[in-house]
């Protein structure tokens, strides 16, 4: 939820989702992202509580509403073999290294624990 060229710490992390209980439900949305030679196929995706998590961030390091980039919640699917997360850091991210994938699946709700663990699809 947070990218990592943003520089902040676990501490501030874990605070702001302490007690917050986080739903991810897959769009159906597949996207192709391209940066440089990599590849990536993701999925957008909505987050629950994921407003309440970044106003608690914000409001814990003193900063006004929005100051902290928001992630554009999505589900990595596939990367080349060898290959890392291309990093998506904001919605102009998405909308300059992505592209429709033209892919038709069926979503579902996921529920997630306090560590990211699926906890049913």
């Amino acid at each position: 939820m947070v990218g990592s060229r943003s520089g902040l710490k676990g501490a501030a992390l874990s605070a702001a989702a302490r007690g917050l209980e986080f739903a991810v439900r897959p769009s159906g949305d597949y996207r192709l992202v391209r940066k440089g030679g990599r590849r990536a196929l993701i999925e957008l995706a909505e987050l629950h509580g994921r407003d309440e998590f970044y106003a608690r961030l914000e409001a814990a390091l003193g900063l006004p509403p929005a100051a902290v980039p928001r992630v554009p919640p999505h589900i990595t699917l596939f990367t080349e073999p060898g290959g890392g997360g291309i990093g998506l850091y904001s919605s102009a991210d998405l909308e300059d290294l992505s592209s429709e994938a033209g892919l038709k699946l069926a979503p579902g709700p996921w529920r997630l624990d306090a560590n990211g663990t699926i906890l049913e699809a």
